[in-house]
């Protein structure tokens, strides 16, 4: 199971929002499903991430053109940002 910050959802609906006027509805809607149940993979498998050193308890793992960052929790994980790679990762986390 995982659960997703407030600002992790607001992640979600910005990469849709961005797919969608990109490239159009199917696009988001296959990309953003796909990220959902990547969700759902790593809430069974959370230890294919790595630490994030920067910041203690967090973990990171890519996902195309993503990098989810979260924190293993007794009964889930909890995703706490969906941001671009290429964007400045530390600054959004603090």
């Amino acid at each position: 199971m995982y659960r997703l910050t407030e600002i992790a959802a607001q992640d979600f609906g910005a990469i849709y929002d961005y797919t969608l006027k990109e490239f159009g509805e199917e696009q988001a809607d296959r990309y953003t499903d796909a990220l959902e149940a990547f969700f759902d993979t790593l809430s069974g498998m959370p230890e294919i991430g790595r630490n994030y050193a920067a910041v203690p308890d967090v973990m990171r793992v890519e996902f195309q053109q993503h990098t989810i960052f979260y924190r293993v929790r007794d009964a889930d994980i909890l995703i706490a940002r969906i941001l671009h790679q290429q964007m400045n990762h530390l600054q959004h986390l603090r």
